[in-house]
């Protein structure tokens, strides 16, 4: 690379406000590649960062090399003034399958209420199905489409993944198929009876997707010490092994969401945008009274749980802050392996109360899922037939 383009995009990476080190970094990056031809014009220029990219796979490890790839994107952006991934976009024609995720989208969205996360997922897992089973889509007969097809795409394109991420694959394919059913497009039956538990064309279908009779015992007896953290992280552990919340549940726990007199907590950020009132135990009840009076800060607002920031300040807990509070609590406690995170707990309480004689759609209100019907989204809770499940909060006089 001329020392000139080196030098004018040192200034372009400073002007941006890159830290020194970047801007070291990303000059490491071009200088030892070729001057581009044409600079001036953003085709050849496309062709000149993938050949870039292609000789750095080669020789970069991959955190490096995704240094490499940002580095060049913003050479791009430098030369054109425009965003790479937008203009290779307007490379190529639009694919055969675009229409068709574009209504599932929607239809995720508007009718299934699932966030963009994992609507985005969604559409990669189908994407990759409909390549393998229909490469020409104006030809397809969804009808002719059967289970034994997804169970051979997952066992050929899926057998490095683990069951839970199987299953999230197979959760997708379904539900797009329930989008094709949706608008009155004939499909074939056995697609809807395939299992989202673990299913047995998995790899690793014999690794455990919930924590063990051990390891619930473990985290039950663990003592957590008396400190301000120690009182959080009991009342975070707790909000995961007594109702089974997800993690960005918990972040968004605020200190009016707990309604002393009820016993109850609302859930409000919830993945289907729907508030749910939940009925607490004693155990949890304790635990967050314990919190509220011995830790949580006076002057953290709204919030419920907090979490340290730099020269000692607290700000309220983000998901990441939860997360890595449920690993360090599994490391105390010896629990590793693929499934330690916050999900397998809220699986573990699913799986109880479902082998505790409760009925799917008692466990379905708790974990707050969704039931999908022609005429209903999702259903409501009813708070009495919840109170059965969990041991009663008593009976207090506190506001």
């Amino acid at each position: 690379m001329e020392l000139a383009t080196i030098e004018r995009y040192r200034q372009f990476l400073e002007v941006n406000d890159y830290s020194a080190s970047t801007i070291a970094l990303y000059i490491r990056t071009i200088s030892d590649l070729q001057e581009p031809r044409l600079p001036g014009s953003p085709a050849l220029l496309v062709e000149f960062v993938d050949q870039s990219l292609l000789q750095k796979k080669n020789i970069l490890s991959d955190s490096n090399f995704k240094s490499a790839r940002a580095a060049l994107m913003q050479f791009f952006f430098m030369i054109t003034g425009k965003r790479f991934k937008d203009f290779r976009k307007t490379l190529y024609p639009q694919d055969q399958y675009e229409p068709l995720m574009e209504q599932f989208a929607d239809y995720c969205s508007e009718f299934l209420h699932l966030s963009n996360t994992v609507i985005l997922a969604s559409i990669r897992d189908v994407r990759r199905f409909l390549i393998t089973v229909a490469p020409d889509i104006e030809k397809v007969s969804w009808s002719m489409i059967t289970a034994q097809d997804i169970v051979k795409f997952l066992g050929n394109e899926c057998s490095n993944l683990c069951p839970a991420s199987a299953g999230v694959t197979v959760t997708a394919i379904r539900r797009f198929f329930r989008f094709l059913r949706h608008n009155d497009v004939i499909t074939h039956p056995s697609v809807f009876t395939l299992p989202l538990s673990t299913p047995n064309w998995s790899k690793n279908s014999s690794l455990p997707v919930v924590l063990s009779a051990e390891e619930r015992t473990s985290l039950d007896d663990y003592k957590f010490p008396e400190s301000k953290t120690g009182y959080r992280d009991r009342a975070i552990l707790y909000c995961f092994t007594e109702l089974g919340l997800r993690c960005c549940e918990v972040a968004a726990l605020c200190i009016t969401d707990i309604r002393w007199n009820q016993g109850t907590i609302v859930i409000r950020k919830t993945k289907t945008r729907i508030a749910r009132e939940l009925p607490m135990s004693e155990k949890l009840g304790l635990a967050l009274e314990d919190y509220v009076i011995r830790s949580r800060p006076k002057d953290l607002g709204n919030p419920l749980f907090f979490k340290y920031c730099s020269r000692g300040t607290m700000l309220p807990a983000t998901t990441e802050c939860i997360r890595g509070i449920i690993r360090r609590i599994f490391a105390k406690n010896s629990i590793t392996g693929w499934h330690v995170g916050t999900h397998a707990l809220r699986r573990s309480v699913g799986s109880d109360l479902y082998a505790a004689g409760n009925g799917l759609k008692t466990v379905a209100d708790l974990l707050g899922h969704n039931t999908v019907s022609a005429t209903k989204a999702y259903v409501r809770i009813d708070i009495n037939s919840l109170r059965k499940v969990v041991s009663p909060w008593p009976e207090r006089g506190m506001a």
